[in-house]
């Protein structure tokens, strides 16, 4: 709505007509988007930044990330069926225990 854009149904919209809080906010949003604007402009950016910063990106080392993953899932896998089996192996000590009396 700052932008000049319709949105939200009309009740909303006469809201925001009516409510100083809301009509403050949205003049905030609007300087800071004039300000953002005028940054724009000032600020030069370098030819080639965004080829530099993908390739700094793929530069990366993933591979303690990818590990350190790789390993919770193997750690979590042996926890599932360590749940399992405690729990396989204390239904049928249930059921010996019900069998023997």
């Amino acid at each position: 709505m700052a932008r000049g854009e319709i949105v939200g149904s009309l009740k909303l919209r006469e809201h925001v007509r009516n409510c100083l809080r809301c009509q403050a906010e949205m003049s905030r949003e609007r300087r800071m988007q004039r300000e953002l604007r005028a940054l724009k402009s000032e600020v030069p950016i370098p030819d080639g930044l965004l080829n530099r910063l993908i390739g700094a990106i793929d530069a990366l080392d993933r591979g303690p990330a990818i590990a350190r993953r790789q390993r919770s899932k193997v750690a979590g896998t042996c926890v599932v069926v360590l749940a399992l089996l405690i729990g396989i192996g204390s239904r049928s000590g249930r059921r010996r225990a019900a069998q023997a009396s």
